[in-house]
């Protein structure tokens, strides 16, 4: 996660049908308002985890959530969204709310909303990190796809398999829509670090 981000791992899980109906209509206006009803009507919740202010101060570093205007929140939902790419491509991204159903920030479908490209399957993806000039992968580790605030694009990313000689990792950061390689990093061995959202 990136320094920025809710520690979601250390929120609890709920139950979507839990969450009150107020809630969700609200929540679906903002979705509207943001995307369009199209986009809406092709999402499907596939997980709702929550932090309240009760299992914050249990956290080992509690962490203080502010709104758009800087407010203290003390009740945040993470609700996951599963929505397709063309070609049918699934892509899961989370969407942070408060109690109320109002979105947490501004910008939360920025990258994801009115794709009109397909992506690079994830061989292609491989292909280009192991046949790159620079610091080809040729043994892939761990994969990842999601969304990077720093290139506004949904990218792949690919780590180098762990190697038994050395102390540190190559990582190939790739746009998924033209395969453009973004960057090119190496990692401390244990060390993971995303600047995703």
């Amino acid at each position: 996660m990136a320094p920025s981000e809710l520690p979601v791992q250390d929120f609890k899980l709920f139950d979507y049908n839990q969450i009150p109906d107020s809630v969700k209509t609200r929540l679906q206006s903002e979705i509207i308002k943001e995307t369009s009803a199209a986009f809406f009507k092709e999402l499907k919740v596939r997980t709702v985890k929550y932090l309240d202010s009760a299992i914050n101060s249990t956290l080992f570093t509690p962490v203080v959530i502010l709104d758009n205007e800087n407010n203290p929140v003390n009740f945040v939902y993470a609700i996951f969204y599963e929505m397709k790419f063309k070609g049918e491509i699934p892509f899961v991204f989370k969407l942070e709310v408060k109690q109320n159903g109002g979105l947490l920030k501004k910008g939360q479908f920025e990258g994801i909303v009115n794709q009109k490209k397909k992506i690079i399957p994830c061989s292609k993806a491989l292909s280009i990190a192991a046949t790159d000039k620079e610091a080809p992968i040729t043994k892939p580790g761990e994969i990842y796809i999601y969304y990077n605030q720093t290139y506004k694009t949904i990218v792949w990313q690919i780590m180098e398999a762990d190697n038994t000689t050395g102390d540190s990792q190559h990582v190939t950061v790739i746009n998924v829509f033209d395969g453009e390689i973004l960057e090119r990093n190496e990692f401390l061995k244990g060390m993971t670090n995303f600047d995703n959202e």
